[in-house]
């Protein structure tokens, strides 16, 4: 639009902020006052003294009034830009006054007064990044109640199960004791082996008498 005014404003919220749906499609709208304090120095004492305070009406529309309705409050400091409208009007008392009011294009704190936290709002879903990531991280989660990172019921961390051998139990759980050693897998007191070897020859003796099926 042409030959229309920019206002930017630092100053705070100095009223509650009012949040409706107007129109036949609802569309989302915010009105709240917006004021700010000039401050300048006093020629006799040299010291910082408030002027005048000041006060436009602003009317936030659409996307902008619905984020602001959830987190702006009465008092907070705040950083406007939008179109300047002034417009004469007459009271109810027949008086007749001046309204000066702000479409707002732009409206967030004032970070030079404190700190705030941003939560992004997803265009598709409606839901903010920390709903979408619990979305998320549920999702990941199999019907067995197990997380994808986790282990299987019945198992600790750092422990492995070993396969079953066929025809056979299953053998016992694997562990590494965390200290080094090779835990109970090979060596008895004293450092002995504990193989037999004449074990073994039996058993080399057995392999060569199985048969292949046909």
């Amino acid at each position: 639009m042409f030959n229309e005014a920019q206002l930017s404003v630092v100053g705070y919220v100095a009223s509650e902020p009012q949040f409706g749906r107007v129109g036949i499609g609802g569309v989302p709208k915010l009105t709240m006052k917006v004021a700010w304090t000039t401050r300048r120095v006093d020629s006799a004492t040299g010291e910082w003294v408030d002027g005048n305070t000041s006060f436009v009406r602003v009317t936030c529309w659409r996307r902008l009034a619905e984020n602001l309705a959830t987190c702006l409050r009465k008092g907070e400091p705040v950083m406007l830009r939008g179109r300047l409208d002034v417009r004469p009007f007459t009271g109810k008392d027949g008086v007749r006054r001046v309204s000066v009011d702000v479409d707002a294009s732009y409206l967030g704190y004032d970070l030079t007064r404190g700190v705030a936290g941003f939560r992004r709002v997803w265009e598709t879903t409606g839901k903010t990044a920390e709903e979408a990531a619990a979305a998320e991280n549920g999702a990941a989660i199999d019907s067995g109640g197990n997380s994808g990172g986790g282990f299987p019921d019945g198992f600790a961390d750092g422990e492995a199960a070993a396969p079953a051998l066929p025809g056979g139990p299953a053998p016992a759980l694997a562990s590494d004791p965390g200290d080094g050693s090779a835990g109970d897998l090979g060596e008895g007191p004293a450092g002995e082996e504990t193989f037999d070897d004449a074990a073994i020859e039996a058993l080399a003796e057995d392999s060569g008498t199985v048969v292949a099926p046909s």
